[in-house]
């Protein structure tokens, strides 16, 4: 994803406008070819080299500098680095600092070269330093350089082997050229909506398996939304990051990532409140005639692990109920809509639906138990984070919701059985 200092974009008339590179540039093409392939060269080697490969060409092509750096900060997010700590290279490292203080305090020396020379002398009467090897598998390769204290050599390079700059290459996640450019102009949108207020999306009601997917992926992201259909549209509106007071960097990227899954609809229209810090509010807008090509894949029948872990539970507690992820809308009164998390199917044909809060859904939770409440023809199950539940306003909500009181239940970070099958079983 690119930082602020990556974006393009112009404001006018209120109006922000991202300013994409055209995806078909035979000029951007080579040159994110060229990035593409010191990328896929790069394995093992430090991350400073790496660098260095990629600055020349940044310096030496055509082209805005900014698009290129931009280019080349989201081929260093498909990058794995080896970060994991040098215990070996630890130990040496303490071990070296501890007999230079103890030289240093005993003997006398003629110059720098003298002193260097008795400091390797000494840590050389000791067991030489390995790095441990690291384990069989993808990226056998891991190891470290060695280090060699018996030789006068350059010391602060082996000294420090474990620093970013000397971190080895791991694994490279490569791409072609064309669809670089189409992730650079999504992530100058996701950019944009890390400072967002609001966004609201119009689709079309088709109800495709890329629809349906488009909301698991709002659910999942546990983003705030309102969905309401009008005519053929459904109008899904979601809270921004800068209308929260909690966790809202998280949130934040949640919702960046979810436009990612905008991009597979086949007709879409977006509108975001945009705001900087100390700026005014811009309005984007955009839809799909923007030109950006999905750039994630689409997963279909991707099941998350809180899912698979919710099934496991549910199955060693009882046969009788089955769940899956929410695929259905439920109709609620004034035209919205509820798009569950789970939906649960008992052995009788009884099915009924779960839908979570968690500690950032405060407004989202009061307006679901205004509507249930006079709303008797949905078969509901609401689970409240218990952080969410600490809030006084919140706490006094759920006190005096018969609904709640009814088909209600608090969680930590999953739904427990001991507090869902006595709800379940009620409605069999």
């Amino acid at each position: 994803m690119l930082t602020k200092d990556l974006l393009q974009y112009k404001i006018k008339s209120g109006q922000i406008l991202p300013q994409f590179v055209n995806p078909a540039d035979e000029q951007l093409l080579a040159i994110a070819e060229q990035l593409i392939t010191i990328f896929e060269d790069s394995i093992n080697t430090p991350r400073a080299m790496l660098l260095e490969a990629s600055k020349q060409v940044i310096d030496s092509t055509p082209k805005a500098p900014i698009i290129k750096r931009g280019l080349e900060k989201l081929l260093l997010d498909r990058t794995e680095f080896d970060t994991a700590p040098n215990e070996a290279l630890i130990a040496f490292r303490k071990k070296l600092f501890t007999e230079t203080s103890r030289l240093l305090s005993q003997e006398q020396f003629q110059d720098y070269e003298d002193y260097q020379h008795k400091v390797l002398e000494t840590i050389a009467e000791g067991s030489r330093p390995e790095i441990a090897p690291t384990e069989e598998g993808a990226g056998a390769d891991r190891s470290r350089p060695e280090i060699a204290p018996t030789e006068e050599v350059e010391l602060g390079a082996k000294l420090y082997a474990d620093l970013p700059s000397n971190q080895p290459i791991l694994t490279f996640n490569t791409l072609s050229a064309e669809r670089l450019l189409h992730r650079y102009n999504a992530a100058q949108v996701q950019g944009l909506l890390l400072h967002c207020n609001s966004l609201t999306l119009k689709l079309s009601d088709s109800m495709t398996a890329e629809l349906r997917q488009l909301f698991k992926y709002l659910r999942f992201n546990q983003l705030l939304s309102t969905i309401r259909k009008e005519e053929e549209l459904y109008e899904i509106t979601v809270d921004g990051p800068l209308n929260l007071f909690y966790k809202t960097k998280r949130y934040g990227m949640n919702l960046a990532n979810f436009f990612l899954a905008v991009l597979h609809q086949p007709k879409w229209g977006l509108t975001a409140e945009i705001q900087f810090r100390n700026k005014r509010v811009s309005r984007l807008s955009l839809d799909e005639s923007c030109g950006i090509k999905p750039v994630s894949q689409q997963f279909l029948a991707y099941i998350p692990e809180d899912i698979q872990l919710f099934q496991t539970m549910l199955k060693n507690k009882t046969e009788d109920w089955q769940i899956r992820p929410g695929s259905q809308f439920l109709p609620l009164a004034g035209d919205f809509y509820c798009f569950p998390d789970y939906q649960l199917v008992h052995t009788s044909g009884v099915e009924t639906a779960i839908e979570l809060f968690h500690p950032w859904h405060q407004g989202h939770l009061i307006a679901r138990l205004n509507t249930l409440a006079e709303q008797k023809d949905v078969s509901l199950i609401l689970g409240v984070s218990k952080e969410l539940e600490k809030k006084p306003l919140i706490a006094e909500a759920l006190e005096v919701s018969e609904y709640f009181s009814q088909f209600g239940f608090t969680f930590r970070d999953v739904p427990t059985m001991r507090t869902l099958l006595p709800i379940l079983n009620s409605l069999v």
